[in-house]
């Protein structure tokens, strides 16, 4: 009998958590569709500012993701599948220990302004931040992230983070950065890449593809590429004239550094 009440109870907790997590999921869905309501509203009535309201939407979404993502533990893993279809940009670590969300703001142009919430968890505690721009960053549109790999260096758990930024139609920038969580703090200047100038915490460059030297050819392998198994980062070599051609520049992880072949 009380193997069964045991069950009931887990069940119920279970079922508990599923509906918590769709409630939030919910919530959140109709937050960010505020963002696309403000941005797309067609108005002339002049006591409306779409553009203020647009902000707002934003602060509101970004607080409420924040919120949600360091009280709720069970939101490190879960789908969240109808803030992904609304345009929610969501990836997570192999371990599943960190998460981030990237999202247009849509307050750009053909540059696209994105922001990014990052969750990590430790031990049983989750937690959920956002970098703020330093002076440097100011005017930065940001970018969103596309992909995260773990891996171990001296007994330390590393993420390798892919992500790119839109400045216009045919200009980007694409970056490879590394993450490491310390002492329930998440680290963004955790340094693992071994360059002739010193060990580094990112990789970037940036592919224009209305330069003239990448005009009337087929221009499409220009991305990051992380081979896990053989845990090497290849990035494509640009040209001063902003040619990508097809070789790679490859820098492979040694045991303690990434370090280029």
């Amino acid at each position: 009998m009380k193997h069964i009440l045991t069950l009931l109870l887990l069940l119920n907790l279970t079922t508990s958590f599923a509906q918590d997590l769709k409630t939030i999921d919910k919530k959140l869905n109709a937050a960010f569709g505020k963002i696309n309501y403000w941005a797309f509203l067609n108005t002339d009535d002049e006591k409306i500012n779409p553009y203020d309201s647009l902000q707002e939407a934003n602060d509101l979404f970004e607080g409420l993701l924040l919120k949600y993502t360091s009280s709720n533990s069970p939101t490190i893993s879960y789908n969240f599948k109808s803030l992904a279809d609304s345009g929610v940009t969501i990836v997570t670590s192999e371990d599943g220990l960190f998460r981030i969300y990237s999202w247009n703001t849509q307050t750009g142009g053909t540059m696209r302004n994105f922001r990014n919430v990052f969750q990590y968890k430790t031990d049983k505690k989750v937690f959920s931040r956002v970098f703020k721009l330093t002076k440097e960053e100011e005017g930065n549109a940001g970018c969103f992230y596309n992909k995260i790999n773990d891996i171990v260096s001296g007994n330390k758990k590393f993420y390798i983070t892919q992500s790119s930024a839109i400045l216009s139609s045919g200009l980007s920038y694409h970056n490879i950065k590394i993450f490491s969580i310390d002492n329930e703090k998440l680290n963004d200047t955790a340094k693992l890449i071994k360059t002739k100038k010193g060990i580094k915490n990112q990789l970037g460059y940036e592919v224009d593809l209305t330069a003239s030297s990448n005009r009337n050819r087929e221009v499409t392998d220009f991305y990051i590429v992380y081979d896990k198994t053989n845990k090497i980062i290849s990035i494509p070599v640009i040209l001063e004239d902003s040619k990508v051609t097809t070789k790679k520049i490859r820098y492979q992880f040694k045991g303690k550094y990434f370090e280029k072949l």
